[in-house]
């Protein structure tokens, strides 16, 4: 009898979610619209207009203070595109990967509304809509750094060249981490599972694992160095020798003690 109500129970919550999914797909905002603020124009599909002025909202209230953290120059207004289905969002970017989001140059970036009827285990996106607005922050800065070394009219050629340093020079490690920091992306579980892998800034270039761990490393710079040496990492390309005064082993053996301390 118990497992007879345990069964009902459970057919029942299956029903709830499903009917409330197509009750969803039918009542969200199917065609394309936009919504603009002082900084950002957010046009979005798939959701509900509120769940677009949340996004609108949350980037606001968090645009002087990110951008104060990098010490970001003049900024013009980012587009920023929400999706409300990873197909769409594939779709519109042309990437094959499930990837929530992505920065498409300084003022601009797209990612997916994530949530319990379209992902398995949904990342907050409101968060994620800050991670890909920091990224657009770290490119505004460089492209300007690169202006005094990148010396052409042509503004193809500048894209071009900018393109190749970026790829070659700028870690992976950092790219991530800084955005994880600022959007204050963290879960205790899966920095402790990262940490067991022990791995080092060059193998987290090219690990996913950069995204379990990242924030920690932004937090311990932070915490040791004050948060006024991010602007100075990030025109260095990284250079934690040049920046910390410190090599690069160095660093990473304080941080696996703060993680080991902390976490």
């Amino acid at each position: 009898m118990r497992k007879y109500r345990l069964l009902v129970i459970l057919l029942a919550i299956i029903a709830v979610f499903y009917f409330a999914r197509t009750v969803r797909s039918f009542t969200v905002q199917h065609e394309t619209k936009t919504l603009k603020s002082e900084h950002f124009i957010v046009s979005y599909n798939g959701i509900y207009k509120s769940e677009a002025e949340k996004v609108s909202k949350h980037l606001e209230g968090n645009y002087s203070r990110i951008r104060e953290n990098l010490r970001d120059i003049e900024h013009d207004p980012i587009k920023v595109f929400v999706y409300g289905s990873q197909f769409k969002f594939n779709e519109a970017t042309g990437l094959k990967e499930n990837t929530k989001g992505t920065s498409r140059g300084p003022n601009e970036f797209h990612f997916v509304w994530t949530n319990w009827f379209n992902s398995i285990f949904p990342d907050d996106p409101l968060k994620t809509a800050l991670h890909e607005f920091t990224h657009c922050l770290q490119l505004n800065i460089l492209i300007d750094k690169a202006k005094d070394k990148i010396i052409t009219q042509d503004r193809l050629t500048f894209e071009k060249e900018f393109d190749k340093k970026f790829k070659a020079e700028y870690p992976r490690w950092l790219w991530e981490s800084i955005s994880m920091f600022e959007a204050e992306e963290v879960n205790s579980l899966s920095v402790k599972y990262a940490k067991s892998k022990n791995l080092t800034l060059e193998e987290l270039n090219k690990s996913n694992q950069i995204y379990n761990i990242g924030y920690t490393i932004i937090e311990y710079m932070t915490q040791k160095w004050g948060k006024d040496i991010l602007p100075k990492l990030i025109a260095s390309f990284g250079n934690i020798e040049k920046t910390l005064n410190v090599t690069q082993e160095e660093f990473e053996k304080g941080w696996i003690a703060f993680l080991e301390e902390k976490y």
